[in-house]
Formats: C-alpha cells, sequence, structure tokens
C-alpha cells in the first residue's frame, strides 16, 4: 500500500500542485467563488419563489409576486458571464502585481464591446438597441472566462513594458493613476475592435456564437453527461482516498458545471423544457456527504460493537451530514485504510448509476434556480430542487452507501473489538499479577 501511495502521488501530487500553484487556474477558482455572493445572495428568492408546492405558487401569482422574483432572477444570477469576466480578471491582475480595479474595468468593457447588438424599431424613425441577455449568461460563461484571462494578461504585460502616460509631478497622484494605463487601454481597444469586425467577415458572426459551436457544445455535450460526472467523481474518491485533496480536480470542472446550470436556469425561468434535466440528480448522488459518499458509512457505525468507533462516530456524525467528511477520513482512518478501498472508489459509480436510473423512474420537478450552500444537508437540497422525488432518490441512494459500506465496516468493527478484548484481558492479567505480587 506505501508503494501505491508514492506512485500515485508522485503522479497526482505533482499534478494538483501545479494546479493549486497556477496563477489562471487559480484566478478562474477565485473568479467563479467570488460571484458566489451573488448566486448564494439570491437562492432565497429563488426558493421561496419556486417552491414545489402549487397552492404557494398560485397565490405568487395572484399577488404578481412570482414574476417579479422571475425577472429578479434572471437580473442576477442569469448574467453570471458579465460578473465572472470582471472577477477572474481582478484576481489575475492583482496577482500579476498591476492595479486590479484597471484590469477589471478594461476587462468588462471589452466584453460588453465583443457583445452583438440587436435593433429593434419601435416605431417610425424610432429604433432601439439592445443586448442578448443569453451572451450574458450560459452563452457568454467561456467567453468571459477567455477575456477575463487574456484581455487581463495582456494589460499586465503592457504595463509591465512601462507603457504608460507619464504626467507632470504637479498633477494629483489620483489622477496620475487614473490616466496611466491610457496607451494601455487604446491598444487593448484597437485589438478587441479588430476581433469584432473580424468575425462579422465569418460564418460566425461573433465570438460567443464561435465559442459556443467549436468548444461549448462539444465540451457540455460530454460533460453533462452522467458518465462524465460519475467517472469524475471515482477519480476524486481516488485521490481522497490517498490523502490528495479533490479540490483541484472539481475547480477544474466548475466552468462546465457552471454553464449547464445556468442553461438549465435559463430555460425554467422562460418555461422552457430544461435542456439536461438528469445531470443534477446524478451528481447529487455521487456526493452523498462528500468525496467517497462517506455519510453511508458514518450510518453503518451506528452498529458498531468496538469502543473505538462508538466515540469516533459521535465525532463524525454531525460534520459529514453537513459535508464535512475529514472528521472521518483522518478518523477512522479512510485514507490509505484497504479495508474501505474498493467501496469508497466504487461508491460514485454504484450511487451515480442507481441515481441515473432512477431519474428515469421516480417523477420529480427540477428547480434549478434553488441553489444552496455546498454544506447544506443533501436531503435538504435534494428537497428544495426537485421536491420529494428528488429527495427519495437521494435518500435511496444514501441507503445504497449504507448497504456498500457495512459489510466493510464490520470487518473493520470486529478486528477493532476484538484488539480491544486483548487488550482488556492483558490488563486484567497484568492486574492480576501485580496483585500476586502485592500479595
Amino acid at each position: 500500500m506505501n508503494q501505491i501511495r508514492e506512485k500515485f502521488e508522485s503522479v497526482m501530487g505533482s499534478v494538483a500542485t501545479w494546479a493549486g500553484e497556477n496563477i489562471y487556474l487559480k484566478a478562474i477558482t477565485e473568479g467563479f467563488m467570488n460571484t458566489m455572493p451573488i448566486i448564494l445572495g439570491c437562492c432565497i428568492f429563488a426558493i421561496v419563489g419556486n417552491l414545489p408546492i402549487q397552492p404557494w405558487t398560485d397565490f405568487l401569482n395572484q399577488i404578481g409576486l412570482y414574476t417579479v422574483i422571475q425577472q429578479f432572477i434572471s437580473a442576477t444570477s442569469n448574467l453570471l458571464g458579465l460578473y465572472v469576466v470582471g472577477t477572474i480578471a481582478y484576481s489575475l491582475t492583482k496577482s500579476k502585481g498591476q492595479d486590479p480595479v484597471v484590469g477589471l474595468v478594461i476587462c468588462l468593457a471589452a466584453y460588453v464591446a465583443l457583445v452583438p447588438l440587436q435593433y429593434v424599431e419601435l416605431g417610425e424613425n424610432n429604433w432601439a438597441s439592445m443586448f442578448n441577455a443569453a451572451y450574458f449568461g450560459s452563452n457568454g460563461i467561456f467567453a468571459a472566462l477567455l477575456v477575463g484571462l487574456l484581455i487581463s494578461s495582456l494589460y499586465c504585460w503592457l504595463m509591465s513594458k512601462n507603457l504608460v502616460l507619464k504626467l507632470p509631478a504637479s498633477v494629483p497622484p489620483m489622477v496620475t493613476r487614473s490616466l496611466a494605463p491610457t496607451f494601455a487601454a487604446m491598444i487593448i481597444f484597437t485589438i478587441v475592435l479588430a476581433i469584432k469586425y473580424a468575425f462579422t467577415l465569418t460564418g460566425f458572426g461573433n465570438l460567443f456564437d464561435m465559442i459556443t459551436q467549436i468548444i461549448v457544445t462539444p465540451i457540455l455535450k460530454f460533460g453533462a453527461s452522467p458518465i462524465a460526472f460519475i467517472g469524475l467523481y471515482t477519480l476524486c474518491n481516488l485521490c481522497w482516498f490517498f490523502g490528495i485533496h479533490p479540490s483541484p480536480l472539481l475547480n477544474a470542472y466548475v466552468p462546465v458545471l457552471t454553464v449547464l446550470g445556468m442553461k438549465n436556469m435559463e430555460a425554467f425561468l422562460t418555461g422552457q423544457p430544461l435542456p439536461d434535466p438528469i445531470w443534477p440528480v446524478v451528481y447529487a448522488c455521487c456526493y452523498i456527504g462528500g468525496t467517497g459518499n462517506t455519510l453511508g458509512l458514518c450510518l453503518a457505525s451506528l452498529f458498531a460493537k468496538s469502543q473505538k468507533y462508538k466515540e469516533l462516530r459521535k465525532l463524525c456524525i454531525p460534520p459529514n451530514i453537513f459535508n464535512i467528511n475529514e472528521p472521518i477520513i483522518f478518523g477512522f482512518p479512510v485514507m490509505l485504510n484497504p479495508i474501505y478501498f474498493v467501496p469508497m472508489v466504487l461508491s460514485s459509480v454504484v450511487s451515480g448509476g442507481i441515481g441515473w436510473i432512477l431519474a428515469y423512474i421516480v417523477p420529480y420537478t427540477l428547480n434549478p434556480a434553488a441553489q444552496t450552500p455546498w454544506i447544506m444537508p443533501g436531503f435538504i437540497q435534494a428537497f428544495l430542487q426537485g421536491g420529494i422525488g428528488f429527495m427519495i432518490i437521494w435518500l435511496v441512494c444514501l441507503a445504497a452507501m449504507f448497504l456498500l459500506y457495512l459489510p466493510f465496516f464490520k470487518m473493520d468493527d470486529a478486528r477493532a473489538f476484538q484488539e480491544e478484548q486483548a487488550m482488556g484481558i492483558a490488563e486484567e492479567e497484568k492486574e492480576l499479577v501485580l496483585a500476586q505480587e502485592g500479595e
């Protein structure tokens, strides 16, 4: 096991280290994480406005609040690309030692400038220009990612070449600082204008449609498949078993998850059929209690005979309910414990497969707007996102995880119980010898 661990750590450990230290991956991760206040700040309205209770929905419609809530969500969570480009640019510009606010503003302006305008005739000689909101949402996430990385990198490079507007010392520092990037901004916007014009000469028409057709569609076609989620979490389980935190793998998948969620949310708010209603179920079922589906092992510990696991379950079960499984990973331990290798690595295959099948059998109404923090207990999150049907699917998968872990836990518990018995006998013999010597 030590040899396997060393070989695995030499490969995955170096990958994880590279991913953790790469400034571009860090900028993407921080950028998406910094948009969480928008998503979570609006989640209460998304949940309350879309509870799977028909009388409540009818009441909201009667007082006119339902439409207002949907418009509010569309103006916040559905414009995520607009926020992502700014947060990524801010993070990357800051890491490169330049003014992050200027980097954010320039990237935001470049992103908006690349979005195609549409013109609508309102009346005689009266035209209105407007943006298609889809380019700021699901169709704009990957474009926002590229613009945030490339434009901010170009800005930092130009500034590092001392390409700044120099003013006399008598000019106030605030004015000097705000005007210094003028030349860099002119060069960047000239390039952006050239890119925008060049795409009008192609069959795509604009950058966003090109990215969607060439990059996003193939990625989402595979990324939305249950096999992709099951494979991803199986790899995460393997890393976690060897003590390598799976967050770098999951962070790399965040843009795909964001686009998938945005597409479902946009369809939901406009009353259209959801394009990918299955993946949220499979995704939730691959992560029951944390990486490795360890909540099933926590339930198995309720049948412990050894004093060791009777005490450990008191420390492991409460946090695991909230998807925090470090106590059980390092406390039992599960990490590098050969007994739990098979159930932990294969847990997402079993639970994800069951969830995949039940998603076609058990009726549920998915509400993709009901986003919750990651520490939300799984059964509550399932109910808020899909009502009773989704919660039943999740609970069935939890039961399957309990049955998967139970025989392996019994082996581990029996070994611990025997050790305790042997220690108890040894202590009794020691006390007897001491008593005899005392006599």
